[in-house]
Formats: structure tokens, sequence, C-alpha cells
């Protein structure tokens, strides 16, 4: 019994780190493709996990919601942020600071 229990718990654990990880690398596509729309440079080639909750999705499942945020600029000279909303493995909202636009 407890080899069934420590089973899934380390099974729970990989899943948990797996979705994450796909979580974060659809996150990133999805920073590239809202900085390339608007002509500005993502930085650091990265985002940063803020929030983890659990919620219900539209189906009425249970499932992780994960807030990020990145970092992007217009110029190189100041930095502005953008956020991105993952529910259930689906992005549900993004959005960018207000950033000035350089001639």
């Amino acid at each position: 019994m407890n080899d069934i229990l420590l089973f899934l718990i380390t099974i729970s654990i990989i899943a948990f780190w797996w979705y994450g990880s796909q979580s974060k690398e659809l996150t990133i596509i999805e920073a590239k493709r809202l900085c390339g729309l608007d002509n500005l440079q993502f930085l650091d080639q990265t985002v940063e996990q803020q929030k983890l909750w659990i919620t219900r999705s539209k189906q009425g499942n249970l499932c992780f919601c994960r807030s990020y945020t990145f970092e992007f600029t217009t110029t190189g000279e100041q930095r502005y942020q953008g956020r991105i909303l993952v529910v259930g493995g689906k992005i549900t909202k993004s959005e960018l600071d207000v950033y000035r636009i350089h001639d």
C-alpha cells in the first residue's frame, strides 16, 4: 500500500513539473509573438511565474492557473512589463504595459 502511495505522489510531482514547464514554454512563445506584433524587443528571453492557484476552467474542471510576467523594450533604454495568464494549459489573457513609441 505504501509503495502505491509513494508511486502516485511521485507521478503527481512529475506531472505538476511537466505541465508547469509546458506552460512556461507556451508563455515564452506568446511573449515573443506579442513583442513581434508591435516591433518590440523581448528582454532576457524568459518569463517569470508570479502566481499559481487552483481555479475552474470554462468547462467547470479544476485546473491550475498560472500568472507570468516578462519584460520588453522599445529602444533598449527603458524596460516595460507584459503579463500572460494561463488557465489549464491555455492562454486566456495577455497584456502589455503602456510604452513610449520612439521614431
